[in-house]
C-alpha cells in the first residue's frame, strides 16, 4: 500500500455493552489498531437486540473507545420469512440457490453501510452469517475482507455463503482449526471445488499482558455477588446454540456424583435459564462490566465453555489471563486445539467425561495453577496484540499487491 489505506470494519451490532464473540472481536481489533497508528472506522446498524434487529440507537457518528463509529438504520427485511428459511437450513433442508439468496436478503443489513463502502480502500466485515457481511462481499468484492468466524453448521454449507467467501478479496481466520474447517467446506462442494481468491491469513484476536487480579479485589467481587470463590463459571450468551442446555445436564450429573460440588456461576445474558432442580445452586452474575470481568474469571476455579460453535473462543483467553483454566467441548476443533497446544485446559464429550475432567482438575490447587499458567503463556505468545496487528496489516499489504 503506497498510502495510508482507509479501513472500515463492518459489524451488525457494535458497542461495549454488546455481548457476542464476533462483536467483541470487532471492537477490540478496531480499538487496538486505532490506538497503535492504524485508524479504522466502524460501520454498523442502529440495532442492539440480535433477535428483533429493531433500531435502538440513533443513526449518525460517534467516537467510542477512540474509534469513529457510523451507525445506519436497518434496511427493509421480512423477519418471519427469514426465520422460516433459517430454521429450514438448520434442519438440514436443501434450499434452491434462489431461496438461499432470499434468506440472505432478509438477514440484517443497512443500505447506508453499502453506500459508505466506496469511501474506503478496505472494509473488513464480520461474521459471515449476516447480511451486513454478505452484501458487502457481493456488492464490493475487491474492497471486502471477511473475518467469517466460521462454525461447523449447516448455514455455513450454503452455496451463497461459500460463493461470498470466495468472492471476497481476502479472508482472515481466527485459528488454524477454523482455516481447516474452511477447506472442508469448500472442497468438493456439490461436485465442484471452490477456492478463495487469496490464501487466507490467520490473524485472530489479541491480548496484552496484565497483572493477575489482586486477591483482595477478587474476594470483594465474590462477596458482592454472594459467591464463594472457586465456583464453576460460564461466560457468554445463554442460548441453546452455545451448548448451555447440555452444560446444565452435565452439571446435574456432576452434583450427583461429586462430594461437595461447587456452585455454577453464569456471566452474561440470555433466556435459557437453569432447570428448577439445579437453579438453587446457580449464581446469576448477569452482565458484568468490562472492568470487573477479570475478577469474575479469577473468582472461578474453572471456566466451562460448552459450545462447539466457536471460531476463536475469546472467553477462554480472558480466563487464562485472569489465572483460571478451562474445560471445553471437544466437538469444537478450535477450542480443543487451543487446550491441547497450550496445556491450559481439558475437554469433554459427554456427562461422564465432564465430571471426570472437573474431578481431575480439582485434584490439587497445583493442578489448577499449572493449567492456568500454561494457558496464559500460550495467549501471550500466540495472540499478543503486537503479533495480531502485524498479521492484520501484513495480510492487507499482501492482498493489495
Amino acid at each position: 500500500m503506497t498510502h495510508r489505506a482507509r479501513i472500515a470494519f463492518i459489524a451488525p451490532r457494535y458497542g461495549s455493552s454488546v455481548v457476542g464473540g464476533a462483536e467483541t472481536l470487532c471492537r477490540l481489533l478496531a480499538e487496538n489498531l486505532t490506538a497503535h497508528g492504524t485508524p479504522v472506522d466502524v460501520l454498523t446498524t442502529c440495532a442492539v437486540d440480535h433477535f428483533t434487529w429493531a433500531d435502538a440507537i440513533p443513526p449518525g457518528e460517534t467516537r467510542e473507545g477512540g474509534v469513529r463509529v457510523r451507525r445506519f438504520p436497518v434496511g427493509a427485511r421480512d423477519p418471519q420469512a427469514f426465520a422460516v428459511r433459517h430454521a429450514a437450513i438448520d434442519r438440514g433442508m436443501h434450499l434452491s440457490y434462489a431461496e438461499q439468496s432470499a434468506w440472505m436478503a432478509d438477514s440484517v443489513w443497512a443500505p447506508g453501510i453499502l453506500a459508505a463502502i466506496p469511501e474506503y480502500d478496505w472494509v473488513v466485515a464480520m461474521p459471515y452469517l449476516f447480511g451486513t457481511s454478505f452484501w458487502a462481499a457481493v456488492a464490493h468484492p475487491d474492497r471486502t475482507v471477511l473475518i467469517p468466524c466460521l462454525h461447523d453448521e449447516s448455514h455455513a454449507r450454503q452455496r451463497v455463503v461459500l460463493d461470498s467467501l470466495c468472492s471476497a478479496r481476502g479472508l482472515m481466520m481466527n485459528a488454524p482449526g477454523e482455516a481447516r474447517l474452511l477447506d472442508r467446506l469448500l472442497q468438493g462442494h456439490r461436485g465442484r471445488d471452490l477456492r478463495p481468491r487469496n490464501a487466507p491469513a490467520i490473524v485472530g484476536g489479541g491480548f496484552d499482558e496484565e497483572p493477575l487480579p489482586a486477591p483482595d479485589a477478587v474476594l470483594g467481587f465474590c462477596a458482592r455477588h454472594d459467591a464463594e470463590p472457586g465456583y464453576l463459571l460460564y461466560a457468554g450468551r445463554r442460548e441453546l446454540a452455545k451448548g448451555i442446555g447440555e452444560m446444565y445436564d452435565h452439571y446435574r450429573l456432576y452434583r450427583e456424583q461429586v462430594d461437595q460440588p461447587r456452585r455454577l456461576a453464569l456471566m452474561g445474558s440470555g433466556d435459557t435459564q437453569p432447570p428448577a432442580d439445579i437453579a438453587p445452586h446457580v449464581i446469576d452474575l448477569g452482565f458484568v462490566p468490562e472492568a470487573d470481568r477479570a475478577l469474575a474469571y479469577a473468582g472461578a476455579s474453572v471456566l466451562i465453555q460448552p459450545s462447539r460453535l466457536e471460531s476463536f473462543g475469546m472467553v477462554v483467553f480472558e480466563a487464562w489471563l485472569a489465572g483460571t483454566p478451562v474445560l471445553v467441548n471437544q466437538q469444537s476443533d478450535v477450542l480443543r486445539e487451543h487446550c491441547a497446544e497450550s496445556g491450559g485446559g481439558l475437554w469433554f464429550d459427554d456427562g461422564p467425561s465432564f465430571v471426570e475432567a472437573l474431578a481431575l482438575m480439582h485434584e490439587s490447587p497445583g493442578m489448577l495453577d499449572a493449567l492456568a499458567d500454561a494457558g496464559r503463556d500460550y495467549t501471550l505468545t500466540r495472540f499478543r496484540w503486537s503479533a495480531v496487528r502485524s498479521r492484520f496489516t501484513g495480510a492487507l499489504e499482501e492482498w493489495a499487491s
